[in-house]
């Protein structure tokens, strides 16, 4: 399963190597936490999905691995059934998808929704001020 840690300035999810080929990524998601707009929990993470997967993996209601787009831009989904998720809506800077050359600091979703089981200590974790605060689960 995905380990997500809360830095200061980042929130860094590190997928298994497993999970990176599934979803066809070669790094790990890396979201800026000035960006975050809201986090919130949820028992039921399908209904959160939208767009269309593109690439990665889907057996409805088992598991939702990879990249989703849509019109509102791409969400980024690792969840798995039996396990409360945390949706974590950003704000995409303006350009952000047009700008496919470049690789940048932070990845561009405009959504994160991931399963874990220390979802509330997560959203605690991203809402803390502290400047020297450093978070980190696995599961």
């Amino acid at each position: 399963m995905a380990r997500v840690e809360v830095y200061p300035d980042r929130v860094v999810i590190r997928l298994t190597a497993s999970e990176k080929a599934i979803a066809m990524r070669r790094r790990d998601i890396v979201l800026d936490r000035d960006a975050i707009v809201s986090a919130v929990i949820t028992e039921d993470p399908w209904v959160w999905l939208r767009g269309v997967r593109s690439p990665g993996a889907h057996l409805p209601g088992r598991l939702a691995l990879g990249t989703w787009r849509a019109l509102s831009g791409r969400d980024f989904v690792v969840a798995r059934s039996g396990r409360p998720a945390v949706v974590i809506d950003l704000d995409v800077p303006e350009g952000a998808e047009e700008d496919r050359g470049w690789v940048g600091e932070f990845d561009p979703f405009a959504r994160v929704i991931i399963s874990t089981a220390h979802a509330g200590d997560l959203v605690a974790a991203l809402r803390l001020d502290g400047k020297d605060t450093v978070f980190d689960t696995a599961d």
